[in-house]
């Protein structure tokens, strides 16, 4: 079957690229789908360059760049690309692609299906859900287009991002310093002030058994690394991190920080636990259908630098008595995120959307 993916970006720093790179991969894998990416741009297109996927980068699709204009372009583009190439399904995976291919649609007849990686605030002129089938990556999102009447249950599918599992499960290092990592989006929904005030706020001794490290990229990396310096500089920002995997190997402790109201579910809390790394995260909606606080990580309220100080401090000098925890999430996820769960939910919505 042939299917169209839209996506706003490909970017090195971006969970929605993650999951993109990883279901691109697991589609493909077996020759039955043939596959298409359009997206508005990027820096991290040459990530899919092992994959069996066809990339179309044309500014037009970026969100961005929206306008009367650029959409109308966008949506002519779509519907002779579509045609030209057989698209069978077309699938968005951003509310401005959605609304492209929506348009699209009612000139080529083709099904559509939007991924919702979050919930945004209510504002622009464009709908924020506008397809034929939803697909919700996190429980709180299926809540969500329920509770607003957006589709009915038949409408929705629930399909977590399914990721590799580092295996046999990681030990990790434990005879030097612990190292403590935020890596996300230098952008305000993810709440890297927070994890900055917080650890500035930490004894003085606790820098001598755990070294703390904020990494991405994004419009925010100025005022961020200002800040940590008129604080104290306690916290080490680096560049973004190319091969998440293998940092999060030998990280002890992964900090997800994010505001309450526009996350899906953070795909690097999911990479944390695919490699056993201890989690402290905020209590943004839907963090608590994965995180069990004090079961498998440790959750703290989101807007409370001190609350994640006390946690922090916790948890570095009684690391110990938390590796249980990161263990259980490396569980949880190995179940409940699995790639091929991924692929065989999204080839049987493909299936329903062909029948349609």
């Amino acid at each position: 079957m042939n299917v169209l993916l839209l996506a706003n970006e490909l970017r090195y720093t971006c969970g929605v690229t993650n999951h993109l790179l990883h279901l691109s991969r697991s589609l493909t894998q077996e020759g039955k789908v043939k596959l298409w990416i359009i997206c508005g741009g990027g820096n991290g297109i040459n990530r899919f360059s092992g994959i069996d996927v066809n990339i179309v980068s044309d500014e037009r699709f970026l969100h961005a760049n929206r306008s009367f204009t650029t959409m109308i372009k966008a949506i002519n583009f779509l519907t002779r690309f579509t045609r030209e190439n057989s698209i069978e399904i077309i699938h968005s995976h951003y509310h401005y692609g959605a609304a492209i291919a929506a348009k699209a649609a009612k000139l080529t007849g083709r099904p559509t299906i939007q991924t919702n990686h979050g919930i945004l605030p209510q504002m622009g002129r464009l709908k924020h859900f506008n397809a034929d089938y939803y697909v919700a990556i996190s429980e709180h999102i299926k809540r969500h287009i329920l509770s607003k009447k957006i589709a009915d249950e038949s409408r929705i599918h629930f399909i977590r991002c399914g990721i590799p599992i580092t295996e046999p499960m990681p030990d990790k290092p434990n005879n030097g310093k612990l190292k403590i990592l935020a890596a996300s989006r230098f952008i305000q929904s993810k709440g890297l002030d927070i994890y900055i005030h917080a650890v500035n706020k930490l004894p003085g001794d606790v820098f001598n058994i755990a070294e703390f490290h904020l990494a991405g990229e994004g419009e925010l990396k100025e005022s961020l690394t200002a800040l940590n310096s008129s604080l104290g500089s306690k916290v080490i920002i680096n560049e973004r991190i190319n091969d998440i995997y293998e940092t999060l190997k030998h990280t002890n402790i992964l900090v997800n920080s994010s505001i309450r109201g526009y996350e899906g579910f953070p795909a690097i809390i999911t990479e944390a636990g695919a490699t056993n790394t201890l989690v402290i995260t905020s209590d943004f909606e839907g963090a608590e259908d994965v995180i069990k606080h004090g079961l498998n990580g440790l959750i703290y309220s989101y807007n409370s630098s001190e609350k994640l100080c006390g946690l922090l401090e916790d948890s570095i000098y009684n690391y110990n008595q938390y590796i249980s925890l990161s263990k259980k999430l490396y569980d949880f996820t190995k179940q409940e995120f699995s790639i091929e769960q991924m692929r065989v939910k999204h080839i049987e919505l493909y299936g329903k959307c062909r029948r349609k």
